[in-house]
């Protein structure tokens, strides 16, 4: 009978384990200039991961900043302090947009304060195999991932911030 159970229940608990997806590896540069590649630079704790590849899309990336930074950075909130987050924004430069590269580059770290140069996180190649992942189909539009200890994506969310998203996070955060 024990037997059963245990093969009845790990039935069930497979096709969840199979349908979780790894964020893909993402190699980029931080403000403070070091390279580093995602999730693996992220390994050990949950990771909030913005990403935007169209001028648009970075005026809704722009709304995530201050609640994510008072959040998880500067930790504002009663409390915030119990949450141990990374967090990355990641402007993607792709095409043609690759050739701007290094101007944005300066030009971002001359209008970031040195305290978040390790969040924002440039990244300059191909977008098809990130837009068909992480099926970010959807060009004038940010997306945001949270990533378990593993890199596996636990949740997805796209657009301009909302306190909802927030709730979502610490719901899972706090399990």
């Amino acid at each position: 009978m024990k037997k059963t159970t245990i093969i009845f229940f790990f039935s069930l608990l497979f096709p969840l384990v199979s349908m979780a997806q790894k964020f893909p590896d993402l190699p980029g540069k931080t403000l403070d200039g070091e390279e580093i590649m995602l999730p693996e630079a992220a390994s050990g704790k949950y990771t909030l991961i913005g990403m935007s590849y169209s001028k648009k899309s970075e005026e809704f990336l722009r709304t995530w900043y201050d609640p994510v930074i008072d959040k998880f950075i500067i930790k504002r909130g009663m409390f915030d302090d119990l949450y141990d987050v990374n967090i990355y924004f990641v402007p993607m430069f792709t095409g043609v947009k690759k050739a701007s590269f290094e101007k944005a580059f300066k030009e971002v770290k001359q209008r970031t304060d040195k305290q978040l140069y390790a969040y924002v996180l440039f990244y300059k190649g191909e977008l098809k195999r990130y837009r068909e992942t992480l099926k970010m189909t959807e060009k004038d539009l940010p997306y945001f991932f949270l990533i378990d200890a593993n890199g596996i994506i636990v949740t997805t969310f796209k657009g301009k911030f909302k306190d909802e998203y927030f709730e979502e996070i610490e719901e899972i955060l706090d399990r």
